[in-house]
């Protein structure tokens, strides 16, 4: 009996993907998924619970996006001070046009932190970073290595 060969392009995805949940997305969401790997760090925080929002978006002009802009990927999740000193490892899940839609030229990620427990019935889709959050925006390649962002920023009103 034959084997099946596997297409070229989907073997390279595959290896590259390198976390349970590429897989997961590639073979449940086929095309349209992604992951993004990143590690944010923040330093010089007061003790006490934060909300982590990072997001993910396939096109910007380098400037925290507005309201109306959408990322592809987002997550939200509990972190302290001590976590963001040492560094916070994250994957995002990012659901794009199925293929044949043209690559982004200029992805970039986006994180904050906001004070207080995050509220896990919200997404984080939606959020943006009001004045007076701490943020970072990082410049990414498609696939890759995890993008390294630094919380060294505070939005102004």
């Amino acid at each position: 009996m034959a084997t099946r060969k596997r297409p070229r392009e989907a073997q390279a995805r595959t290896a590259a993907a390198g976390s349970w949940l590429a897989l997961l997305a590639a073979v449940t969401l086929g095309d349209g998924a992604d992951t993004l790997r990143a590690e944010v760090r923040a330093h010089g925080l007061r003790e006490g619970a934060y909300r982590l929002v990072v997001q993910s978006y396939d096109a910007s002009d380098g400037r925290v996006p507005g309201r109306d802009a959408r990322p592809v990927g987002s997550l939200q999740r509990a972190v302290t001070a001590d976590e963001l000193q040492h560094g916070v490892h994250v994957s995002l899940l990012e659901l794009r046009e199925p293929a044949g839609a043209p690559p982004a030229e200029r992805p970039m990620v986006v994180a904050w932190i906001e004070a207080g427990e995050p509220n896990l019935e919200f997404d984080g889709r939606t959020a943006r970073p009001r004045p007076g959050n701490v943020y970072g925006v990082a410049r990414r390649d498609m696939g890759g290595d995890a993008v390294h962002i630094s919380l060294n920023r505070t939005l102004a009103a």
